[in-house]
């Protein structure tokens, strides 16, 4: 049995709320998950709740204890930032390390795969879009959003993915690195 870990990065957006359910279904099936936050998670989910669903400690400081970055890409079999804000997306395509998910993106050597959500308009966003294109030549597996009405009314592309298609996918990818 593999020692490897799902890292689930939570970011800043409406649908962290819903990482809550992929990670109980996760855990559910005896799979080993490990969740890190932004700042900006926080403010849509308390860290607690993710300790509650995974029995571990919720990592959201670089500085906490050593070097969690190195801690963390350690641990993983697949880097799986859900949801992928606007903010994320931008840091990951073009290597900025300013917080914890960042730092490990930047230092993993896992699969990553990413599920965007976001409003329709940021997401179709041309800066949006390029981040995109370059994290798919990067490698990095991105889970399309679907089209819908998403927190604000607005509707279109942005809504984050149905939860079986990410946690498959995901699954997919810890499997293989097995």
């Amino acid at each position: 049995m593999s020692d490897k870990e799902i890292i689930i990065a939570v970011t800043g957006s409406i649908a962290a709320y819903k990482t809550c359910d992929l990670v109980r279904s996760l855990t559910k099936k005896n799979y080993p998950v490990r969740v890190i936050m932004t700042e900006n998670a926080t403010h849509f989910v308390g860290r607690i709740t993710f300790e509650a669903l995974t029995g571990k400690p919720v990592r959201l400081n670089e500085y906490d204890t050593g070097m969690a970055h190195i801690e963390i890409k350690n641990l993983a079999s697949v880097f799986a930032v859900v949801p992928a804000s606007a903010n994320i997306i931008g840091k990951m395509a073009n290597g900025i390390a300013d917080d914890l998910v960042t730092s490990t993106y930047l230092a993993n050597t896992s699969p990553v795969l990413i599920a965007p959500s976001m409003n329709p308009g940021m997401y179709l966003h041309k800066s949006v879009q390029r981040n995109l294109k370059l994290l798919k030549e990067d490698g990095v597996h991105i889970v399309s959003p679907e089209k819908g009405i998403v927190v604000c009314g607005d509707e279109g592309y942005g809504k984050l993915a149905s939860l079986d298609q990410i946690e498959e996918e995901i699954l997919t990818l810890h499997n293989l690195a097995k």
